[in-house]
């Protein structure tokens, strides 16, 4: 069970960090500039041309917004799973559901979030 957890956690701060970082290096690979330079342009880009602090700010920025999407993501992609199940098994009590998300094997902030939807 703490695998599964551990699992969910690190993909979600895998996609906080690889999408900022991607963004950055596909700007930076569309420059004219080389070396440190080529950073420099590319943060006072992702600055709206103002600051290069304010290019690191978009960037954490993007970076927090895609974490809170990743965890959205795997409610959705539960929730959606719970739903097949409740309509191919025909569960017609908040008891069968409960049991049905106490069957998979995710980590218990998700299922309770999960129950919090059939209450």
């Amino acid at each position: 069970m703490k695998n599964t957890f551990y699992t969910h956690k690190w993909i979600s701060f895998l996609i906080a960090i690889g999408i900022p970082q991607l963004l950055f290096y596909i700007l930076k690979e569309n420059t004219d500039y080389k070396g440190a330079s080529a950073i420099t342009h590319t943060l006072k880009v992702l600055g709206f041309n103002k600051h290069m602090e304010l290019g690191i700010k978009s960037l954490l920025f993007i970076g927090v917004l895609s974490f809170i999407l990743a965890e959205w993501l795997f409610i959705q992609y539960y929730r959606s799973k719970i739903e097949k199940d409740i309509t191919t098994k025909k569960l017609n009590t908040v008891l069968k559901v409960f049991c049905l998300i106490e069957s998979y094997s995710i980590p218990t902030p998700l299922k309770r979030k999960l129950k919090s939807y059939y209450l």
